[in-house]
């Protein structure tokens, strides 16, 4: 089971790092963002979620890299009840920037649709991590 869920985890990271991402005149993956977003936790920019797409893009980039970085230290946690709530955290951040990434009026803009339709993949990847992640902790109550 553990290693199901190691699997699993992998999976999820990496599918959400292929997020299609409308940005300017192109698209790009929100992996890149992740890493455009490190130097706004060095400098003190303008966290918000609020605005425009393209206003809120760095923080939902760094929402996402602190979520694959909490779910990266769960790798390495050994208690079982903190290892579930870091993934389950880590989870929480990923799911909040599918949010924030799809809120806006799809009739105006198509950012938010293809967001939303190249996001389907990580949504059921957390989804079937989280079950396992419950199961696991009911199996060793």
């Amino acid at each position: 089971m553990k290693s199901r869920i190691k699997k699993v985890k992998i999976t999820t990271i990496i599918v959400h790092s292929l997020i299609l991402i409308g940005a300017g005149h192109g698209i790009g993956f929100l992996g890149i963002f992740d890493i455009a977003c490190i130097p706004n936790l060095i400098m003190d920019t303008n966290f918000t979620l609020s605005g425009s797409f393209e206003a809120t893009i760095m923080s939902i980039g760094l929402l996402s890299f602190i979520g694959k970085i909490i779910l990266g230290i769960s790798f390495f946690i050994k208690t079982s009840l903190k290892k579930n709530i870091a993934e389950l955290i880590g989870l929480l951040f990923l799911w909040s920037t599918i949010y924030f990434l799809t809120l806006g009026n799809w009739n105006y803009n198509s950012v938010y649709e293809l967001a939303f339709w190249t996001s389907l993949p990580f949504l059921v990847s957390s989804i079937l991590l989280s079950y396992l992640i419950i199961k696991d902790k009911m199996e060793t109550e």
